[in-house]
């Protein structure tokens, strides 16, 4: 997952020392520290983000020998990688957040992690245009994890006719020694989806090394089975298939023939018969030859082949079938087209067997990881079923697109967590919008996130459509919160909370959010809405953002009683992040910061879009101040929404990043990542800040006599520069200027480094 690219090292964004309100910032860093729980287990994974639609391998990326487990998810063409890691003496698995900056940026559809050419380190093999890109790692302990460019497409030879070894983007093949001669060798379905081709790697007949990538057609109908284009039903050692009789002569025998009439060469370049196909080869009997595991893109089921042949060749039949594979356990199904992977996730160095969902969007993506652990070996495995959702039940994990809204849901003055979301899988083939609430079961200092409800106020059930998002605001002035819902259709309903301060929250019936002139307001679809006091005026506003990609401004002209909404502006700061596509899904979130307004704002492109210079800027004619259209780096993928709060009131900003894949991360602000810690720095207390609170000038007050010449810079809690000076032990601050609110002071020597937290009233 394409996530914060600068926030991986200590320089983190930013570029050197500046004057007063220069945009330098902080930033934040990826802060799991929040404990989640389902019932009494702590969720060890809870803020690595979800996952939906997984192709799993390994690699050791930190060449530690351990092997750790990369993640593709087709969802976005995602990575999420997590480490192996030591815990208790046992080995675990540890997300890492930015793990997806180790590989190639351009990772499309598929991404299998292969040593193709046998140097102990496991290669990229993901799609290129018609077929097969790769990259070939060329990392090492000492600089870390690099790749270098080997191919964009692997070229075969199609019986005298040289031309890109064809596989369809939404193919999963094989890429695994048949012949077992250690080359990898490819095995994939031929356009038109009926039968397998194998692509025999010349590289040990050429040179006698396997580190080569030349190919050539070996058999077009490798395994002796065809698949009915129609459904899933596969013919085992059928003579009235059209290349039957050929693939049936050695291969040294084979002669130069074009393939079949019926399938020209042009349909190498147009898939208009493929269906789609998965494909996992291993030996499952221990008898030397390669028995394959099939995915059909329009069923649930995997179907497993067993060969007849008794030592590695290319031309042995498959003799049996099991329709509902694995038959000794719990069947795989995955609605529709399950993929399946063979890793080792337990850490007991046997290959277990991990079936995803390879269908994007209609196929399940709460529980779409199957894990089956191998209780055999690797040469003779036998599988049994362990979970449904192998690392999912370790996060939080809600379907595709999550939303973060944080609100007190009961009344108890703890901030509790309420994820919406695009969608969550709904048998069968269906979907439906979700409302789920993680209570605050911990303090307002310590946070504790309690799973609590999985379809919070009967929502779901409502028909609101997909993408269905609430805000939360006391509109009638009673001291509870209501709440607004935008929906599908464009619309926003109204539900009044009727439970009092102090009381869990109560709705009434839903009625439809009328602006001034008593029309029901609609953005056409997917509103987005955020009640939120944007003019200041004590009274909350209305922005809806728009599936198009602007903000509407709806001023609230009523009272603290009855709120009245008027369009004021509906393109609000010239805000558009979809100018030339269709599809913006704008998810605003305003929050003030030391009495400034600013915006982050949530996309379908997955980025962090940033803008202030607010206040005072809400006419039509006005625009926002664009900081950043992709801030500290972050990119979820697809369908980023955000939430800023100081949710454990430790005087820094935490930010909820809501992305396709269903769960959240979570960060905070952090002014220590802007240098590196020299071991040797000074303990804390090396300085006083004299009065704190304060409101005009603060005394800087050094408690070492050693002390010499300092820097001072004082930073915003959004990481924003406010001023940087150069002192010689105690000295006077000027703050008169500056907006009520906390600060970060940070005074740093040549020996000496320390944070200060500084409160101006």
């Amino acid at each position: 997952m394409k996530l914060y690219s600068c926030l991986a090292t200590a320089i983190l964004c930013i570029t050197g020392f500046s004057q007063v309100n220069a945009q330098t910032y902080l930033g934040f860093d990826y802060a799991p520290s929040i404990i989640v729980k389902s019932g009494v287990d702590t969720l060890e994974q809870a803020w690595a983000g979800g996952l939906n639609f997984v192709q799993m391998s390994d690699i050791d990326v930190d060449y530690d020998g351990d092997m750790d487990l990369f993640v593709f998810d087709r969802s976005g063409d995602q990575i999420a990688l997590f480490l192996t890691v030591q815990e208790n003496g046992q080995s675990v698995y540890k997300y890492r957040h930015n793990g997806y900056e180790l590989f190639p940026a351009d990772i499309r559809y598929r991404a299998a992690l292969v040593d193709y050419n046998h140097d102990g380190k496991n290669d990229m093999l993901t799609y290129g245009i018609g077929g097969v890109k790769v990259y070939k790692n060329v990392g090492n302990a000492t600089d870390g994890l690099q790749w270098q460019l080997v191919t964009n497409l692997i070229m075969t030879d199609y019986l005298g006719d040289h031309t890109n070894l064809y596989v369809s983007s939404s193919d999963i093949p094989a890429f695994i020694d048949v012949d077992g001669d250690t080359d990898m060798d490819v095995l994939t379905f031929h356009i038109s989806g009926e039968r397998m081709e194998y692509h025999q790697n010349q590289s040990m007949e050429l040179y006698g090394v396997p580190d080569s990538l030349i190919f050539e057609l070996k058999n077009e109908c490798w395994g002796h089975f065809r698949e009915d284009i129609n459904n899933n039903g596969v013919a085992l050692n059928n003579p009235t298939f059209p290349c039957g009789a050929t693939s049936n002569i050695p291969d040294a025998q084979r002669p130069s023939a074009p393939l079949p009439e019926e399938e020209p060469d042009s349909l190498r370049l147009l898939p208009t018969r493929h269906s789609g196909s998965t494909i996992l080869a291993l030996d499952m009997n221990d008898n030397g030859v390669l028995d394959l595991i099939l995915g059909d893109v329009s069923y649930p089921n995997l179907t497993m082949l067993i060969n007849g042949g008794t030592e590695p060749n290319t031309n042995s039949a498959m003799v049996s079938q099991e329709i509902n594979f694995p038959s000794n356990t719990t069947p795989a199904t995955m609605q529709l087209f399950p993929a399946s992977f063979y890793v080792d996730v337990n850490h007991d160095n046997v290959k277990d067997l991990i079936v995803g969902a390879n269908a994007r969007t209609i196929s399940q993506n709460e529980k779409s990881v199957i894990y089956y652990e191998n209780t055999g070996t690797n040469t003779l495995p036998t599988f049994i079923f362990r979970s449904k959702s192998f690392l999912q039940s370790e996060m939080i994990e809600h379907g595709l697109g999550s939303i973060p809204i944080i609100f007190d849901q009961n009344g108890d003055g703890k901030r509790d967590l309420l994820i919406a979301n695009f969608f969550r899988y709904k048998e069968t083939l269906n979907k439906e919008s979700a409302f789920l609430v993680y209570r605050n079961t911990g303090t307002t200092t310590q946070p504790e996130l309690s799973y609590y409800d999985n379809n919070f106020f009967n929502l779901t059930g409502q028909s609101l459509g997909l993408r269905s998002i609430p805000s939360f605001g006391d509109l009638d002035n009673d001291g509870d919160v209501d709440m607004v819902i935008g929906m599908e259709n464009g619309n926003i309903n109204r539900y009044t909370n009727t439970a009092g301060a102090g009381n869990p929250v109560a709705f009434g019936a839903q009625t439809a959010l009328a602006d001034n002139n008593g029309t029901a307001i609609n953005v056409i679809a997917y509103a987005a809405p955020q009640l939120f006091d944007l003019n200041n005026d004590g009274l909350l506003d209305l922005v809806v953002g728009m599936k198009t990609g602007e903000l509407a401004y709806y001023e609230n002209t009523g009272t603290l009683t009855s709120p009245v909404f008027t369009l004021k502006n509906p393109t609000l700061g010239g805000v558009d992040i979809a100018p030339t596509i269709p599809d913006g899904y704008a998810v605003p979130h305003f929050f003030r910061e030391n009495d400034t307004t600013h915006l982050f704002l949530g996309a379908y492109d997955g980025k962090l879009h940033y803008y202030d210079r607010i206040d005072g800027k809400l006419a039509p004619d006005s625009t926002f101040r664009t900081v950043s259209d992709a801030y500290l780096g972050i990119d979820v993928g697809l369908y980023s929404s955000f939430w800023v709060e100081d949710i454990d009131n430790d005087g820094l900003l935490n930010l909820f990043v809501g992305q396709d894949l269903g769960g959240l991360h979570l960060m905070e602000a952090n002014p220590d990542n802007t240098w590196g810690l020299s071991e040797n720095e000074a303990a804390p207390n090396n300085w006083l800040l004299v009065p704190n609170p304060a409101t005009a000038s603060v005394s800087l007050l050094s408690l070492n006599a050693s002390e010499d010449k300092s820097q001072v810079t004082v930073y915003n809690l959004l990481g924003e520069l406010i001023t940087q000076l150069e002192i010689s032990g105690t000295s006077q601050l000027d703050i008169s200027a500056y907006r009520k609110g906390m600060y970060l002071v940070i005074i740093s020597s040549e020996n000496s480094r320390e944070v200060l937290r500084l409160v101006k009233e």
